[in-house]
């Protein structure tokens, strides 16, 4: 599964990840906290939307446009 950078409100664009609570490998539960993404307006964390094995493509301090791939959930 696919791990998307969300679009929260209906202005944003792009968010940029300051934070993964998980390391690349490590086991995810569905609805823990998987990562922080900051915008122009907020900070928000981001619950997994699965459960698996965690795959990082994005780095923190990147800056992502929404509905692109930032990682993947292997079950």
């Amino acid at each position: 599964m696919k791990v998307l950078m969300p679009q929260i409100g209906m202005t944003m664009q792009e968010g940029t990840i300051t934070q993964w609570y998980k390391a690349d490998g490590d086991k995810v539960e569905k609805g823990e906290p998987l990562f922080q993404i900051e915008t122009e307006k907020l900070t928000n964390d981001i619950e997994s939307t699965a459960s698996g094995t965690l795959k990082i493509i994005a780095k923190e301090g990147e800056t992502i446009l929404c509905g692109e791939e930032i990682g993947e959930i292997e079950e």
